[in-house]
């Protein structure tokens, strides 16, 4: 009209342009009320109720009730019920597999017919009647055939879960499709990347992960299923990621029903940290039979230590003992030195990026040397060119020369 407000004349004239006929038609009042949702909720009519109504936004033909397909729970005795709160994504996948099918629980339908503002669309405040006059209720409620309580049906017409009450009215309305969700990345090193993922889970069954735009996996959001799982956050860790890479993460929501649009975005691992580890267990390095103005020695066994990350140069330097004996060290990165390799170097370089380094020590005791009491010697691995300086200095060696 729109109807004037309240304190204006209202003429029948403009009530029945309003509905799309002849302004001279014969109008009766309880046919009019009839025809505007909820002006009959107290059972009385007034032309003052008719006051600033309009329908002129929606698409639908005003003045009628359209069929909509409704999907509910029929107990094994019988029973009519909605689907409980807890049980909602069953409801949008028109599925009975969180009821007691073991006790004959089963889903079922019926049409019915709503005062629906858009054509086959449904909105809180809509109100579900058994005809399409408008004339009495939809049985689908509670005080009706459902028991006193909260109850859910499912509106195929629509697409829609939504909670009816008693006087048949229609709230919490929430599409059957999962909503989109969204996801951070709250943790990261050189081969994982954690994501948190935060999304209404009313009707979401499965998280649905992608890396790359293939799938990886399919996780159980931490909660669903209820009207309040609104803002759920769910956690995922990506492993066996490559350092210092980039990759586009994907997450969507599905059901049995369908599912949501892919959400995507990029995120990175941390590149690799340069570090020592399996660095050889402290050992003796003891001459005890050392003979005076005679050179001595004594080489170690074959050892190994590890590193990992991106390196460059591997720098071994060996703390010296008391007086003038020496101790060398000799390293390979393709296999044991050996008792033949050149041991004249006491903090040898080489070119060592990752992996396995070989070495072993030489205790040499020079012909004019001094005997010396038992000393630990620190042994300090360092590499350094790659993306970053790795440093150990766990190792020591404890020598000794006693002579004869």
């Amino acid at each position: 009209m729109p109807i004037k407000d309240a304190g204006a004349s209202l003429s029948f004239s403009e009530i029945n342009d309003e509905l799309g006929e002849s302004s001279t038609n014969t109008l009766d009042i309880l046919s009019a009320a009839q025809q505007f949702t909820g002006l009959l909720d107290d059972d009385s009519i007034s032309m003052n109720e008719f006051y600033g109504l309009t329908f002129q936004a929606g698409s639908g033909t005003y003045g009628t009730r359209n069929s909509h397909a409704f999907r509910f729970v029929v107990e094994g005795d019988g029973t009519k019920k909605g689907f409980a709160d807890g049980q909602l994504v069953d409801a949008a996948e028109n599925d009975d597999t969180g009821l007691n099918t073991a006790a004959g629980d089963a889903v079922s339908g019926q049409s019915d017919f709503v005062d629906d503002y858009i054509n086959n669309d449904l909105t809180n405040g809509d109100t579900v009647f058994a005809n399409s006059t408008g004339t009495t209720l939809t049985n689908l409620r509670p005080g009706g055939d459902f028991a006193s309580g909260t109850h859910f049906m499912l509106d195929t017409t629509a697409n829609d879960i939504f909670q009816i009450d008693s006087n048949a009215d229609v709230s919490n309305v929430v599409s059957r499709v999962p909503s989109n969700p969204s996801h951070s990345m709250t943790a990261r090193d050189n081969d994982e990347i954690t994501i948190k993922i935060t999304s209404d889970t009313i009707v979401t069954r499965d998280l649905l992960l992608y890396r790359g735009g293939t799938f990886i996996d399919n996780i159980l959001p931490t909660s669903s299923g209820s009207i309040g799982n609104t803002g759920i956050d769910t956690n995922f860790t990506y492993t066996g990621l490559s350092a210092g890479t980039s990759y586009t993460i994907g997450v969507r929501q599905a059901n049995t029903h369908d599912s949501s649009s892919l959400i995507t975005a990029d995120y990175s691992t941390t590149a690799a940290t340069t570090a020592w580890s399996s660095v050889p267990a402290d050992f003796n390095l003891h001459i005890e039979d050392a003979t005076d103005g005679f050179p001595d020695s004594l080489l170690s066994g074959a050892l190994t230590a590890t590193l990992t990350g991106t390196g460059g140069t591997t720098q071994v330097t060996c703390q010296q003992p008391t007086g003038n004996a020496e101790l060398f060290v000799a390293l390979s990165t393709s296999g044991d030195p050996g008792a033949g390799a050149t041991y004249n170097a006491t903090n040898p370089t080489i070119s060592h990026t990752s992996g396995t380094l070989h070495m072993r020590f030489k205790l040499v005791e020079p012909n004019n040397s001094s005997p010396f009491s038992a000393e630990d010697l620190t042994i300090t691995f360092t590499n350094t060119g790659g993306s970053s300086t790795a440093t150990n200095n766990t190792l020591q060696i404890n020598a000794k020369i006693v002579e004869r």
